[in-house]
């Protein structure tokens, strides 16, 4: 994560508009205890160690306008609130959700669609476009494909001689 805030800082002081764009993911982020929010009253030891969950949110916050992007996924929607919160939950313009409750649903993307779903059924949201569309969701990829993808998306990224 140190690794990330310096590259953020880096292109946020130097405005690198020539910089890859960098994706950060995240599977599974409720078992990464150290980026769970802070409360708002806590204290700090003030020896100057970076702090996990802060990096994480300037990363979700400040990233995207700097082509450095975040994919999670979380199983719950009370941990949606523990690890991002309503601040940073509106930084992810697109959520896929999985059939949940219609409190949750309505909380995530301001409709209950998502508790009508059923097996095998998932819907995507665009919160910048704003509309719902429900798809069927697949297994994930092979490393066979993923290593393929990879080496095509690396020949792309070449400059041209």
């Amino acid at each position: 994560m140190n690794g990330l805030s310096e590259e953020l800082k880096k292109r946020t002081d130097n405005d690198q508009a020539e910089a890859p764009a960098t994706f950060l993911f995240i599977h599974g982020l409720q078992n990464f205890k150290k980026f769970r929010q802070d409360d708002d009253f806590s204290f700090s030891t003030g020896e100057g160690e970076a702090n996990p969950a802060a990096q994480f949110q300037k990363l979700t916050t400040e990233g995207p306008s700097h082509g450095m992007h975040v994919v999670v996924t979380l199983d719950t929607y009370n941990n949606v609130n523990r690890f991002l919160g309503r601040k940073s939950l509106s930084e992810f313009e697109m959520r896929v959700l999985f059939q949940m409750s219609t409190n949750d649903s309505a909380s995530l993307c301001d409709d209950p669609k998502a508790s009508t779903l059923g097996l095998h059924r998932a819907l995507l949201y665009n919160e910048q476009e704003g509309y719902l569309e429900t798809f069927r969701p697949y297994a994930l990829p092979g490393a066979d494909w993923i290593d393929e993808v990879s080496r095509k998306l690396q020949r792309l990224l070449k400059p041209s001689a």
